[in-house]
C-alpha cells in the first residue's frame, strides 16, 4: 500500500468520523474499524509481497503490549477460586448476583465481556491509525495536505456550528427531529464534544500559522483560527474555554526552551489576544460568566463530574484495585456506587482518568500513563534538537493539541467519542513522525 493511497483514505476517514454525530452509533464506528483494519491488512500484505517488514521504531511498544495483554486477560474465563485471590470483590459480585442453580465455575474479570470486546476493537483501531500514520506519511507535501485538511475542516464545522446555533435548536442537523439533542453544536450532539474536537485543531492551526509563510496566507490562517475560537466561545463550553487558555500557556512555556522560536512569542501572544478578545464582542458574555459561576453553586467535584462524584469513582477503584471492572464497564457498575441524586444512569464518568482507573485498575492505568510519558519524553527531546522552522512550529502546535485533550480528559469523556479519539491519534502520529523527519526538497531522508 503506497503512502499516497493511505493519505487519500485517511483524510476522508477523519471527516466521515466527525460528520456522523461523532461516530457514536454502531454503523459509523463499524465502518471506521473495518476501514482501518483493511488498511493495516493491505499494509502487511504489501510488506510481505516486498519480502521485508519495515516499521518505524517508536519505543512505545512495551506499555501498549502490556495494556492489550491486560485487556485480553480481563476476557479470559478464570476459576472462581483464582478469581477470589486476584479480585475478591469481582468474585463476590458473581457469587451474589448469579441466579440460583447456575454453576459457579469460570468467570471473567470483566463484568460485561461484550462491552470490553467492543472497546478493545476501538483501541486497536486508534492504535492502528497511529502506527499507520507514523509509517506511511513520508513527504512534506503529505504533511501539508493532511494538516491543511484538518484545519479547513475545522473551519467548515465551526461555520456550520455558528449557523446551527442561530437557525435551529435542539437538533444536530436541520433534518433531525426537534429535541433529538439537548446541547448540540456542530456535528456533535453535545457542545463539550465539539469543543474537545475544535480544541485539537486550533493549536494545530496556530502552529501552522507560526511557520514561514507569506503575509497573505498568514491572514487566511489567522481568520480560520478566529472563526474556530468564536465557535468555541459560542458553544458556552466551560471546559473548552479553560482548556483553550491552558493550551496557550503550554505553548508559551515551551517557547521559553526553544531559542529559534523565542522571537515568535510576541506573535503568539498578539495573535491569541486578538482572536480571543475580538471574539468576545460576538458572544453572550453574560451567559459565559453565568456558566462559570455555576461551578461554585454546588459541590465542585460533583459539578465537574456532571452529577457523578469523583469520590464515588475512587470507591469503585478501591474495590477493584489491580485489574478493574473491565474496559468499558463503567456504565454497568456506576449505579451501585452513585451517592448523588442528579441522574440514575451514567455511561461515562466525565473524567477519563478516573474512569480508566476503575475499569482497568492500577495495572492498566500505569501502562497508559507510561505510554504518554514516553511519548512526550521522546518527542520533546527530539523537538529541542530540531531547528527547521516548519517542523518546530508544527510539532509545537501538535503537542499543544495533545496536551489540551489530555487536560480535557479531566473534565469530560472526549476520548470516548470515536471522532475525537481518531483525530487525537492521527495528530499523535503526525507529531511523532514529523519530529523525526528530515526534509530535503520535501522528501524524507
Amino acid at each position: 500500500m503506497s503512502s499516497i493511497i493511505f493519505q487519500s483514505l485517511l483524510t476522508p476517514l477523519v471527516i466521515f468520523s466527525c460528520l456522523f454525530y461523532g461516530s457514536v452509533t454502531v454503523l459509523p464506528i463499524t465502518i471506521i474499524e473495518t476501514t482501518v483494519g483493511l488498511l493495516i491488512l493491505f499494509w502487511l500484505i504489501d510488506m510481505a509481497y516486498k519480502g521485508r517488514l519495515s516499521f518505524l521504531e517508536t519505543g512505545l511498544i512495551l506499555p501498549i503490549f502490556v495494556f492489550l495483554v491486560l485487556i485480553i486477560f480481563q476476557l479470559i474465563p478464570l476459576p472462581i477460586n483464582l478469581m477470589r485471590v486476584i479480585s475478591g470483590y469481582t468474585a463476590n459480585l458473581y457469587e451474589n448476583f448469579m441466579p440460583r442453580g447456575v454453576a459457579k465455575t469460570f468467570f471473567t474479570l470483566s463484568i460485561y465481556p461484550n462491552v470490553t470486546i467492543s472497546e478493545l476493537f476501538k483501541i486497536l483501531t486508534y492504535l492502528g491509525i497511529f502506527f499507520l500514520v507514523i509509517n506511511k506519511i513520508e513527504t512534506k507535501r503529505q504533511f501539508d495536505y493532511i494538516i491543511n485538511t484538518i484545519i479547513f475542516f475545522g473551519l467548515i464545522i465551526s461555520i456550520f456550528a455558528i449557523i446551527q446555533k442561530y437557525s435551529y435548536k435542539g437538533r444536530v442537523y436541520w433534518f433531525d427531529s426537534p429535541g433529538s439533542a439537548i446541547t448540540p453544536f456542530g456535528p456533535f450532539a453535545n457542545r463539550n464534544n465539539f469543543s474537545g474536537y475544535i480544541n485539537m485543531i486550533i493549536p494545530l492551526s496556530l502552529g501552522y500559522f507560526l511557520t514561514d509563510m507569506p503575509l497573505s496566507k498568514r491572514i487566511i490562517y489567522g481568520l480560520c483560527m478566529w472563526i474556530m475560537v468564536l465557535a468555541l466561545l459560542l458553544s458556552l463550553s466551560r471546559a473548552g474555554i479553560l482548556v483553550y487558555i491552558l493550551v496557550l500557556l503550554f505553548m508559551l512555556s515551551l517557547l521559553r526552551f526553544k531559542h529559534s522560536l523565542k522571537h515568535k512569542t510576541k506573535t503568539l501572544v498578539i495573535c491569541f489576544s486578538l482572536v480571543f478578545f475580538s471574539s468576545l464582542f460576538f458572544i453572550d458574555f453574560k451567559g459565559v460568566l453565568e456558566r462559570f459561576a455555576n461551578l461554585f453553586t454546588k459541590q465542585t467535584l460533583v459539578v465537574f463530574g456532571h452529577g457523578y462524584s469523583w469520590w464515588d469513582i475512587l470507591r469503585i477503584w478501591q474495590d477493584f484495585p489491580l485489574f478493574g471492572t473491565g474496559l468499558g464497564t463503567f456504565a454497568n457498575i456506576s449505579s451501585m456506587y452513585k451517592t448523588t441524586a442528579a441522574q440514575s444512569l451514567f455511561t461515562y464518568a466525565h473524567n477519563d482518568y478516573l474512569q480508566l482507573l476503575s475499569e482497568v485498575g492500577l495495572t492498566g492505568f500505569i501502562c497508559l500513563s507510561l505510554l504518554f510519558i514516553l511519548y512526550f519524553r521522546r518527542v520533546l527531546k527530539m523537538w529541542l534538537k530540531r531547528h527547521n522552522s516548519y517542523v518546530v512550529s508544527l510539532v509545537l502546535g501538535g503537542m499543544a493539541s495533545i496536551f489540551g485533550m489530555l487536560v480535557y480528559c479531566l473534565l469530560d469523556f472526549n476520548l470516548h467519542i470515536p471522532a475525537n479519539a481518531l483525530l487525537f491519534f492521527v495528530i499523535m502520529g503526525l507529531v511523532y513522525r514529523l519530529v523525526y523527519t528530515r526534509f530535503s526538497d520535501g522528501i524524507v531522508k
